[in-house]
């Protein structure tokens, strides 16, 4: 495995880790510790942990090594904040230059075969529902909102976790995703703009929630 290949696996594994809270905020994280783990030399873990402190995920720390972050509940209210604006914006375009038809009607096939099996999809809800959101991203061609889309996915990924995965909210996923779908297949913005801002909404209000179960989950695995 090539040093890329395998500081992207070191990522993964730790970005699953944070974001899960297997690694509570506070958590010290050592380039040793980390080699010693996946039996690798040290230049594949520095990549894989100044990728984590890029997605602002932790901190390095002078001469002490690296810290996952304490969360800062404003900080992840704002986020969403920001998000809602970069979505609308991306609705915006999509609605106004199209959405490639096949794409959007194999979206919409997909999210209403995930409404039909509820709940059985609950432990794949979290990654579904941030892809939709990154092919939105993607039809709307503009790499920027793409990119930071994406970042702000990686640090609200555990409001997610805490979020979709509740039955009546998951339920609520699928039917805003399916009218968000059907308004772009209508090039109806003001219905889009309408969905997508309810469906962020709900889960910024579940924030405080999601930080109080995951710090329940990280003491209990402790």
């Amino acid at each position: 495995m090539t040093r890329r290949n395998m500081s992207g696996e070191i990522y993964r594994t730790l970005f699953h880790r944070i974001s899960t809270w297997v690694y509570p905020p506070g958590q010290r994280l050592t380039e040793q510790e980390i080699s010693d783990e996946f039996k690798v030399s040290r230049s594949p873990v520095r990549e894989a942990l100044n990728m984590l402190v890029e997605a602002s995920l932790i901190d390095k720390m002078e001469h002490k090594g690296y810290a996952v972050r304490h969360v800062d509940s404003r900080e992840i209210n704002e986020l969403y904040d920001t998000r809602l604006v970069l979505e609308l914006a991306v609705i915006d375009i999509v609605c106004t230059n199209g959405m490639d038809e096949s794409v959007r009607c194999n979206l919409a096939q997909r999210w209403q075969q995930l409404y039909d099996a509820l709940p059985s999809m609950a432990e794949q809800a979290v990654l579904e529902d941030e892809r939709f959101h990154e092919i939105l991203a993607e039809a709307a061609q503009n790499r920027v909102m793409q990119r930071m889309l994406k970042d702000i996915d990686q640090q609200i990924h555990f409001v997610r976790l805490s979020d979709i995965t509740d039955p009546e909210r998951l339920k609520t996923t699928c039917l805003d995703h399916l009218a968000i779908l059907d308004a772009i297949g209508r090039r109806d913005r003001e219905a889009a703009a309408s969905s997508i801002q309810r469906n962020i909404e709900w889960g910024k209000e579940r924030v405080d929630t999601a930080i109080k179960e995951a710090l329940v989950h990280a003491h209990c695995i402790t």
